[in-house]
């Protein structure tokens, strides 16, 4: 197919300080109290593929082979890239399916809230559906009101809708066409909200399909009209559903001009359905998680059990380090099993060294939890995506050779860190366990005597370095140095618009951008044989899909 106690916890500042937690688990009104995830996730795909004559299509590695400008696939719709860009055919008009998806970096970067809310993931499953020039606008929002409504059985009191207003600058009138659909599907005027470009428009990148969107937003708390919170960032009152209609192409000189083929691209978060359908406001709560939860307990049988504590509640940040154990773990077995290198990928590197840290210093376990973990993913996720199972040798072998890897950087970087800390104790900010290379490039900044990191700076320790977005600012602020991330953005856009601009067109190409960041070539890392296969693999694909 086209492709105790005093935690050393690890904390993070929620993104929004809007979002505030309860005391404990808060439960919606609105339960279905004896659906599993399973039977949630198999409803979806029957309803589609069953009633509404789509195609399965599995879902796509984490890593796509033939898209240098994206790390992960972070949405179902990648791996259909090329039927948007019209450079492929699709082999079907209709499909749906189940996609693994990874968001840590970017404009889709989940990583560091993790854990502060219940709702954001750094994996998650995205169900989706589409539409390749068949149906279009009604057929999309008939067919998502109708699952919500009438084959989940969610009330209509708890919902809202969104569409596009309109954009002066694009050219684009308000999306009345949609607005009227959803009136004629008896939803009240008053559930039928405007927003802008921010929240209704979606764009695959700097130049290319874009289109006007409507999102399915639902209430955990109450059925009484709540439409002002639309939007604005409250964990009880959520976007389940994204609805795009691919209809525009943004050019090289940012005028939009019409597709000739309309397109319908869906996207709803597997485990925000879940916790709707289950009565639950955490993702966390529900039986996606429930099972890892017990299993870390079980494992750390020291420590209190999961109890689904936020905020100051939370006064240790035990439940919140729970819940980001629970999530990495999930990433990571998802990713090995997808022949994820992290020699390859410093981003899944300093995921899985965060895992480390976390099993040592909050769950006091040295060596080993994760890979035990990593089984119960494995048997929870396996049936649905095989490669999992399949795959379960070498997901224990990069585990255990990345544990030792990291015990011994431990070792070997404390003493240089420690110095650095007595110069500078405002580098505590930085993780060098996570991120060796902060020492190099601390080192280095400090040497060219600035006042300010400039975006060619930023982009060079992103690029030569591997330190993120976040890493960046965290080094500025410990070198009192001005810095805007703004700019780093900028040219971070800049850079995958000349890598989409150089797509792979050759199998030296593959080969080069698989190979480029100098893999060991000792035979004891289990890296090195799937790597080989993986190149294998891709050189096939080569021939395929690009």
């Amino acid at each position: 197919m086209i492709p105790l106690i005093q935690f050393n916890a690890v904390t993070t500042k929620p993104l929004n300080s809007k979002i505030v937690w309860g005391s404990a688990r808060r439960i919606s009104k609105y339960l279905h109290k004896d659906i599993c995830a399973k039977t949630i996730r198999q409803k979806f795909l029957d309803y589609f593929i069953d009633e509404n004559n789509h195609r399965f299509v599995k879902s796509s590695p984490i890593v796509p082979y033939c898209d240098p400008t994206v790390a992960f696939v972070n949405a179902g719709m990648n791996q259909f890239k090329g039927v948007f860009l019209g450079t492929q055919e699709p082999q079907y008009v209709r499909v749906a399916n189940s996609q693994k998806c990874v968001r840590v970096g970017g404009k889709h970067n989940d990583l560091n809230v993790v854990g502060t809310d219940g709702y954001h993931h750094t994996f998650f499953e995205m169900l989706g559906n589409w539409s390749f020039g068949d149906y279009f606008k009604i057929d999309a929002c008939k067919m998502a009101w109708d699952l919500l409504t009438n084959v989940y059985k969610i009330p209509t009191s708890r919902l809202y809708v969104t569409y596009f207003k309109g954009d002066d600058s694009l050219g684009i009138n308000e999306d009345i066409e949609t607005k009227n659909i959803w009136k004629e599907l008896g939803i009240h005027e008053s559930r039928i909200l405007p927003f802008g470009v921010k929240d209704n428009f979606w764009e695959m990148g700097l130049i290319g399909p874009c289109g006007p969107s409507t999102e399915i937003h639902y209430d955990h708390i109450t059925s009484k009209n709540r439409s002002e919170f639309v939007n604005k960032g409250l964990h009880d009152l959520v976007e389940v559903w994204n609805i795009v209609f691919i209809e525009y192409y943004r050019n090289m000189d940012r005028t939009i001009t019409p597709l000739p083929k309309q397109h319908v691209d869906t996207g709803m978060g597997f485990e925000r359905l879940t916790s709707v359908l289950q009565g639950k406001i955490s993702n966390y709560d529900t039986d996606i998680f429930k099972y890892l939860m017990k299993a870390i307990h079980k494992n750390c049988i020291h420590l209190p059990e999961y109890k689904g504590l936020f905020g100051e509640n939370d006064w240790n940040h035990l439940d919140q380090n729970y819940r980001t154990l629970a999530d990495h773990t999930r990433m990571c077995t998802v990713c090995l099993a997808d022949g994820v290198i992290p020699e390859q990928n410093q981003k899944f590197r300093r995921v899985l060294r965060k895992v480390f840290v976390l099993s040592e210093t909050v769950f006091k376990k040295e060596k080993g939890l994760l890979k035990e973990l990593s089984n119960y993913v494995v048997e929870n996720l396996g049936p649905v995506y095989p490669e999992l199972e399949k795959n379960v040798s070498q997901i224990h072998q990069i585990i255990d050779y990345e544990e030792e890897l990291y015990r011994n950087l431990r070792e070997s970087v404390s003493k240089d860190w420690e110095q650095l800390l007595k110069e500078n104790p405002r580098l505590h900010a930085l993780d060098v366990i996570e991120s060796p290379s902060y020492i190099n490039a601390y080192r280095e900044i400090k040497s060219l005597n600035l006042k300010s990191i400039d975006a060619e700076l930023a982009f060079k320790l992103f690029d030569t370095y591997g330190i993120d977005e976040d890493g960046v600012l965290k080094i500025a602020n410990a070198l009192d140095l001005d810095y805007d991330p703004a700019a780093l953005e900028r040219r971070l856009d800049k850079a995958k618009l000349k890598s989409k601009e150089g797509s792979l067109k050759s199998e030296s190409k593959i080969h080069k951008l698989l190979f480029k960041n100098k893999l060991s070539k000792t035979d004891d890392n289990p890296s090195t044989h799937i790597l080989r296969r993986m190149v294998n693999i891709s050189l096939k694909m080569l021939n395929v899909r690009c």
